[in-house]
């Protein structure tokens, strides 16, 4: 399964767990539990790197949502639950992914908020992504702009 897939199924599992209030390795450990008691005949084993990111995020989650509270003027919890779950699953990649670089994994970001957020959502999130890795931002025209 693609690192992309991957991060979907991430993105699938932080969203029940912010639905349920209930904590990231609860929610994991169930589906887990489900996935290994065989307990749906059609339920695709969870990627390696889905359960990475997601016990990542889960062990970072206080230091990644104070990052993304100082990157945006948006409180978090008035953030569209995707929209808040996108930019901890690319915040944890930007902290502590795997040698990959910072463009990318803003580019991974904007591309689940491209298919899963309307373009409210997608600008939303390349712009608290820039300012959260403290890369510039290109405006419309190509040019580099910071957004502080």
């Amino acid at each position: 399964m693609s690192r992309f897939a991957a991060r979907v199924e991430a993105l699938n599992i932080l969203y029940e767990a912010d639905e349920k209030d209930e904590s990231i390795e609860k929610v994991l450990q169930e589906r887990l539990r489900i996935q290994e008691e065989g307990i749906v005949a059609d339920l695709k084993p969870l990627p390696e790197y889905s359960i990475e990111i997601l016990k990542g995020v889960a062990a970072h989650l206080e230091e990644i949502d104070a990052i993304i509270s100082a990157s945006s003027t948006w409180r978090l919890e008035r953030m569209g639950v995707v929209d808040r779950n996108i930019l901890r699953i690319g915040v944890w990649e930007c902290l502590y992914g795997q040698a990959g670089s910072t463009g990318a994994y803003i580019n991974e970001a904007v591309k689940l908020a491209k298919i899963y957020c309307d373009s409210k959502s997608m600008n939303f999130v390349y712009g608290v992504m820039c300012a959260a890795s403290g890369r510039k931002r290109e405006d419309k025209s190509g040019k580099a702009d910071s957004i502080e």
